[in-house]
């Protein structure tokens, strides 16, 4: 089963090997991580080169995804660990003595105020600023702890004067160009204009396509949130660095308020850190991290996120199934057709490749379709889609090898990977794969978009229905085994004539009681009656019942469409009439993947 919520696992000594890659792909993993904040390049890029090993061998779409280290502030190096008592005063200068520390970077000691907190160790340790010096500072420390070199510092509200991407990020970023990822994960994005200064590096490195991720990992992030929404590609609500820098209350009312912000503006959102943090050391996870996984799942996140539970765990595979898990019975508790009416069926869009997609899923819910198919080379429609959280399945069929891999982020998305000419061959593809793939069965209805003129980018105007193999007739399900035999009509009823039904299938528009002696042989009957007809139905269940053959009713236009003597097969349990004989699994595979 697959999941619509899509899983990142982070990458590390645990699991950066080709085989535990595969495992990680076969447990659930959708797009991996590279976090740049360890290692070094010769073993990101052996990571990336097994990554794509993997994806081609297994033939499925695998995002990579490269996480930035950012404008970190930290402590400087340490000769030995600090112990710091309670009331203790700390001296932060450029040029430490003993006892002291250094900040990297330093500069930012101008922008602290008198007063400031400052945490060490994601908050472990807190203190306060008690004097301000033009070039050092004087903290008081407020709880006891032991202080080690480059641990991280936050200046809770402070507005610190960090570039948008330090000169590591920049080398890191052009690292990962040259090496294909398909996502960048910016570290501290503060304001929307450090996500231009982000994007202008990678138009730099021919990078374009990259999706650009903005961590909010501080107060400066969260005011400035609807701007960074609009400019970047996504959001990541990095709940570590946000519970140190706000109070750790304010945590889950901001994840569902940037969840449901990133919902109503069709923007991907990652749910991230100490997820199922617990099953770093141990097999099993606390009831309350499953909690919060399928409470992410429940707020209709894009995408949740391991970190060190795969990247240093000692249970990294166990730890993805079991997310998995969880993820499968959240969705299955999940109304997304109430969620849809409630809220997204009534919005109102001026661009038509939104109204277009907005009318498929509305479609596939009001005709009972089994998957939405999105002919996309850029992967937009199959986006915009996914904005609408439908229960079907979207089958994105792209010809561009880093759209296919980058929609594997996207929530509720199948991609798959395929060249194609036309809309005709496109639908082809994709019924044949999903048929291949159980996502749907033979004669289910499905609805397509696609754009004119076909195969350009951004022209989503088209919207068809269409079915899984050649199905003819539409009815409402009636009783007995699927069969074939030719079709016979029976529209008028003279006592005098004589009838011969023998191994028809007998197409009426009303049953009478007269008609029983006539029937008694038929191979099975087709019925296209008015739904105020409910004699004639009874009739016919009722000599279906004696006479032991399988019929369907309501049958629509069965008369203008069926002609005389031709072979087709009655479904009677799925309410089609197939053309031809498609009586097993592999007849009716053989008939849908005929190209």
């Amino acid at each position: 089963m697959r999941t619509r919520t899509k899983i990142i696992c982070t990458l590390g000594p645990a699991t950066n090997s080709y085989e535990k890659i595969v495992q990680l792909i076969d447990a659930g993993m959708n797009v991996a991580r590279i976090n740049m904040s360890h290692g070094g390049y010769d073993k990101h890029l052996q990571t990336i080169e097994f990554l794509k090993k993997a994806r081609k061998e297994k033939e499925i779409p695998l995002a990579i995804m490269l996480d930035t280290k950012g404008p970190e502030v930290r402590v400087g190096a340490l000769p030995a660990p600090l112990v710091l008592e309670k009331g203790a005063h700390l001296k932060i200068s450029q040029n430490p003595g003993e006892g002291e520390i250094t900040l990297e970077p330093i500069q930012v000691i101008k922008d602290i105020k008198m007063g400031a907190e400052v945490l060490f160790d994601d908050g472990y340790i807190t203190s306060k600023v008690v004097e301000k010096h033009p070039d050092f500072l004087v903290v008081e420390i407020q709880n006891p702890g032991v202080l080690k070199s480059q641990k991280g510092v936050n200046i809770p509200h402070a507005e610190l004067d960090l570039p948008a991407v330090t000169e590591r990020d920049i080398a890191d970023i052009e690292f990962g160009c040259k090496h294909g990822i398909d996502i960048l994960a910016a570290s501290f994005i503060r304001s929307a204009e450090h996500i231009v200064t982000i994007k202008k590096l990678l138009a730099k490195y021919d990078a374009c396509h990259v999706m650009v991720i903005a961590k909010i990992e501080n107060a400066l992030g969260v005011k400035n949130f609807d701007s960074i929404l609009q400019a970047s590609d996504g959001i990541m609500v990095a709940r570590g660095d946000l519970g140190v820098e706000l109070p750790l209350t304010h945590v889950p009312k901001l994840q569902k308020v940037m969840i449901r912000k990133c919902y109503q503006s069709f923007k991907p959102v990652v749910t991230a850190t100490q997820m199922l943090e617990s099953m770093i050391s141990n097999p099993r996870p606390t009831r309350a991290e499953v909690s919060d996984v399928a409470n992410a799942v429940y707020d209709s996140t894009s995408a949740v996120m391991l970190s060190g539970e795969t990247a240093v765990g000692q249970y990294p595979i166990e730890t993805v199934k079991l997310m998995r898990s969880t993820i499968e019975e959240a969705e299955k508790d999940f109304n997304y057709e109430e969620l849809f009416y409630q809220d997204a069926s009534r919005q109102i869009f001026n661009d038509i490749s939104s109204s277009v997609a907005l009318a498929a899923v509305k479609t596939a819910y009001s005709a009972h379709g089994k998957a939405l198919i999105a002919l996309t080379t850029s992967g937009f429609t199959a986006r915009l889609m996914g904005r609408f959280r439908p229960v079907m399945p979207i089958i994105a069929v792209t010809p561009d090898e880093k759209t296919y891999h980058q929609l594997a982020f996207s929530w509720g998305t199948v991609p798959v990977l395929e060249k194609v000419k036309n809309v005709k061959e496109g639908v082809q593809r994709a019924s044949c794969f999903a048929l291949t793939h159980k996502l749907v069965r033979y004669g289910d209805l499905i609805i397509v978009t696609s754009g004119t003129p076909f195969g350009v980018s951004g022209t989503t105007n088209v919207m068809l229905v269409d079915n899984i193999g050649d199905v003819l007739v539409r009815g409402l399900p009636g009783q007995g085994k699927r069969c074939h035999a030719t079709v016979e009509f029976f529209l008028s009823f003279d006592p005098e004539a004589s009838y011969d039904f023998k191994g028809k299938f007998v197409v009426m528009t009303q049953c009478l009681e007269e008609y029983e002696p006539c029937l008694k042989e038929v191979k099975g009957i087709i019925l296209q009656n008015l739904p105020d007809d409910t004699r004639s139905e009874d009739l016919v269940k009722q000599f279906a019942h004696d006479y032991k053959f399988p019929f369907l009713i309501r049958a629509d236009a069965a008369c203008t469409i069926l002609k005389k003597e031709q072979l087709v097969t009655l479904d009677p349990v799925k309410g089609l009439v197939f053309e031809g004989i498609v009586e097993s699994e592999e007849e009716m595979r053989n008939q849908v993947c005929r190209f």
